[in-house]
């Protein structure tokens, strides 16, 4: 159950969602809404490497950019519980080809990150910081999975 004050509202909705402000770029709207349809947002989203993605990008200061190769081997971290210094080549290789084939382009395409696919260098798209307070309000909102012990196969 979401509490009273979680995310800013009873129901569990972050507050900027149900502002009636003006949109910081003088767009009709509510303040800090996302400029996509529910479904591109939900398929955005949908992805645990795209959500790492658009997490890692929303900390990084307005100007700053991330190199593909540097997020890869954080994101394999992450995935496999250990330090990005400690990821093996292979680890690393499967993060960066899903990120270059799939994860990159969508989220390129929508505008939440600006990615250089010459360079690899990724930086602030135009909601990259909406979408991650939703994530992060949506992972507040919900049980976290609990620890499954692995069970011998038959």
């Amino acid at each position: 159950m979401v509490s009273d004050n979680a995310a800013g509202s009873s129901w569990g909705v972050p507050q900027w969602l149900l502002s009636g402000l003006d949109a910081a770029d003088g767009t009709d709207g509510p303040a800090g809404s996302i400029p996509l349809s529910t479904e591109t947002v939900c398929e955005l989203i949908s992805n645990a490497r795209r959500r790492a993605v658009i997490r890692h990008v929303a900390a990084l200061d307005a100007d700053e950019s991330v190199r593909m190769g540097e997020l890869a081997r954080t994101i394999a971290g992450e995935e496999n519980d250990i330090a990005p210094t400690a990821v093996s080549a292979e680890q690393r290789k499967t993060v960066y080809v899903s990120l270059l084939q799939n994860h990159l382009p969508k989220l390129d395409s929508a505008g939440v990150v600006d990615w250089n696919d010459r360079s690899g260098d990724i930086a602030h798209g135009t909601s990259v910081d909406e979408l991650a307070a939703l994530v992060e309000s949506i992972e507040h909102a919900c049980e976290p999975e609990p620890e499954r012990e692995h069970e011998p196969v038959a």
